[in-house]
């Protein structure tokens, strides 16, 4: 085996990581919404403190200065653009639809990821790769739980969140941006993202400050977990593996908080929701799946 096939392992262990970190979201976001914030500070609060945390750890690592050139920090600006506004989107979707249909919809981004290289990059996606997209999407669907009204706007904005996290991990894969180190490049999207949002929900007057000690705890976690840790792992996966299989096991983050909310809030797990992970992981297994001709989309 190529040293290509194991870098491509890597990667896609990498990228499955960072979505079990991505996925303990909902359970911090849980809890700092139940002590005074909301989803815009918790937005805010996620990549202002997990830029402090990468900002001192890149300082104090040999060989991983934080200083870069002006054109290294106009691709790191073209990607934080839409790395801020997804969550921005896809929290607003949720005035209008309840969040299991808003994260549903949202996941269908690997679609998009295949759409996109294909329409703009001509890489076409593989037999292998379609049928794993579409267990995948057919997964969210079984996990999905309906719930509250349907209404228009709520669809629009977390397809349109799905559409532009689609557009980052492009974006990303394709960076020149890739030559920096991960903990580097995730301080410079974490601390560009920070400005966005913070003007955007300064703009918005939704920014809020007055939150008690677990809250800004929850904050904090979020910002070590779902920035520091996963942000720059998800990166490094992108790097290794392309970003068709990059988006398609990142699929693994839902089923991170449903597994929490059975052992931490012991919700029932139904049948329907065991379908849909196990479609999940079926196409997780099926993509790394070695065939006699591996073809990596990058």
């Amino acid at each position: 085996m190529t040293m290509g096939y194991w870098k491509s392992h890597l990667g896609v262990f990498y990228v499955i990581l960072s979505a079990v970190l991505f996925g303990t979201m909902p359970l911090l976001t849980r809890i700092a919404y139940a002590h005074g914030s909301n989803a815009y500070t918790v937005a805010f609060g996620r990549f202002f403190f997990g830029s402090i945390v990468l900002g001192i750890v890149c300082s104090a690592l040999p060989g991983c200065s934080i200083k870069i050139s002006r054109d290294q920090f106009l691709a790191l600006l073209k990607l934080s653009v839409p790395y801020a506004l997804m969550p921005i989107l896809l929290y607003a979707s949720y005035t209008y639809i309840d969040s299991g249909m808003a994260t549903t919809l949202h996941f269908t981004y690997p679609v998009a990821v295949m759409l996109i290289m294909a329409v703009f990059y001509k890489a076409l996606p593989d037999a292998k790769q379609i049928i794993c997209a579409i267990l995948c999407v057919g997964g969210m669907v079984f996990l999905y739980t309906p719930n509250g009204q349907v209404r228009i706007g709520g669809i629009v904005l977390a397809v349109a969140s799905g559409i532009i996290y689609a557009v980052y991990i492009v974006l990303l894969g394709k960076s020149t941006a890739k030559r920096l180190h991960s903990l580097v490049l995730a301080f410079w999207i974490s601390m560009l993202s920070t400005v966005e949002i913070g003007l955007i929900a300064l703009f918005s007057k939704k920014l809020v400050f007055s939150l008690d000690a677990a809250g800004w705890a929850a904050e904090v976690g979020l910002a070590l977990f779902a920035t520091v840790f996963a942000l720059a792992l998800f990166q490094k996966g992108v790097f290794l593996c392309g970003e068709v299989k990059a988006s398609l096991f990142s699929t693994f983050e839902p089923l991170t908080g449903i597994v929490i909310g059975v052992i931490v809030f012991h919700e029932v797990l139904t049948a329907k929701e065991l379908i849909g992970m196990i479609s999940i992981l079926a196409a997780a297994i099926l993509l790394v799946m070695p065939t006699r001709k591996t073809q990596i989309l990058e």
